[in-house]
Order: C-alpha cells, then structure tokens, then sequence
C-alpha cells in the first residue's frame, strides 16, 4: 500500500487529521507556521500516533522548515512512502 500525503496545516489539529484517515498509511508533512510550543506538540505525537495505528498503519512525518523546496519535502515524503519498515520517523528537511 502507498502511503498518502496529508499536508498538515499550522492551525490544523493532528488528531482530527488522523481520525479523518484511519487505517492508511500517511506521511504527514507539518507545514511551517506554528510557534515553537505548538511545533514541538505535534512533532512528539508522530511517535505515539503510529503505536496506536500499527500493525494495521504506518505513520511518518516531515518537518520542512520555511526555506526548504518543494522538491526536497518531495523526495523525503517519497522515501517514507516507499519505506514499507518504517513507520513513526519524522524527517525534518531544509536548513
């Protein structure tokens, strides 16, 4: 199964995100806006949220941060994706 791409936005909260998408494969990408409490929230569920998905799910996430490309986030939600072992890893890309 290929992993679905779910662009989490900086007002969005993941736990209705999640409850909208049960049993898939997600690699969620945590869009830049939050502040630092909020990002540090999200990025410590990515963990927790695939224990309580798995086996049945994998869930990963990407970090980019405000300079990084379309491209690059790209490629990292490509890699989790194709990654079939891997599930609760959050890549964080850019500078």
């Amino acid at each position: 199964m290929t992993a679905r791409r779910i662009d989490l936005a900086p007002d969005a909260d993941i736990r209705r995100v999640m409850a909208a998408h049960p049993g898939g494969d997600l690699v969620i990408v945590i869009l830049p806006g939050r502040d630092s409490l909020d990002q540090a929230m999200v990025e410590a569920a990515i963990a927790p949220l695939a224990v309580m998905a798995a086996p049945g799910a994998r869930i990963n996430a990407v970090a980019p941060t405000p300079d990084a490309g379309p491209d690059t986030v790209a490629e990292a939600v490509a890699y989790l994706a194709a990654a079939h072992a891997v599930t609760g890893q959050l890549l964080s890309v850019g500078t």
